[in-house]
């Protein structure tokens, strides 16, 4: 069960950024991108990249059922939490996400997920250090041991972006550390997410960031 449940640390993470901006605003009708072996590109955002072939992603459909399990896990019995995620769900587009393993390995490795979210000029996010800051209020108020770093400014693929990185500590199933990318375009919030769990799969993860393209 706890294999399960670090399987699925990036979904659930992605979780907790959702509930940053889970009260009002509207969809927009938005390109979810195209993923391929290897690839993914979306023209709305402006954005491509490259991950290793061999690794599994997932279609939207299947991330929202992810998100789904991953829900249990942050919400536990908390119904304002819930209620917060279910409306936080209409809000957010899930783009992409792509492991070394599946998600019902019960392996740990590296992941890259990427997730929009429509913003509402009433909620006071600028840039994403201000996404960031709210993420982190959210994940403090949860039972999850992350620890963080101090949010800074690095350049992917040409953009400026907002950049935190988070631990925690599994015990026997070592330390998982998250890096979350953060800038906001066309009015929504974009973010990336990578999860590493060694030196060896940190290389992986910044090849894949090497590899991100803004246009």
């Amino acid at each position: 069960m706890m294999k399960k449940k670090v399987g699925l640390l990036s979904m659930v993470m992605v979780l907790m950024l959702m509930m940053v901006t889970a009260c009002g605003g509207k969809d927009k009708e938005v390109s979810l991108g195209v993923t391929e072996s290897g690839t993914y590109k979306n023209d709305y955002f402006g954005v491509s990249l490259n991950f290793p072939k061999e690794w599994v992603y997932q279609s939207a459909d299947e991330m929202m059922a992810t998100m789904e399990a991953g829900m249990e896990i942050v919400a536990g019995d908390n119904a304002d939490k819930k209620k917060k995620l279910d409306l936080a769900k209409t809000k957010t587009l899930n783009l992409l996400m792509a492991s070394k393993f599946s998600l019902d390995s019960g392996e740990v490795g590296p992941s890259i997920v990427s997730v929009a979210e429509k913003l509402s000029m009433l909620q006071g996010i600028k840039d994403g250090k201000d996404y960031l800051e709210a993420y982190i209020k959210q994940a403090k108020a949860s039972q999850l041991p992350y620890e963080f770093t101090e949010i800074t400014t690095v350049k992917v693929g040409g953009k400026d972006m907002d950049m935190l990185k988070g631990t925690i500590d599994n015990g026997d199933l070592g330390v998982v550390t998250q890096e979350y990318y953060s800038t906001l375009i066309e009015g929504y919030s974009f973010n990336f997410i990578l999860t590493y769990v060694d030196d060896a799969s940190k290389a992986e993860t910044d090849k894949i960031l090497e590899s991100v393209s803004f246009k």
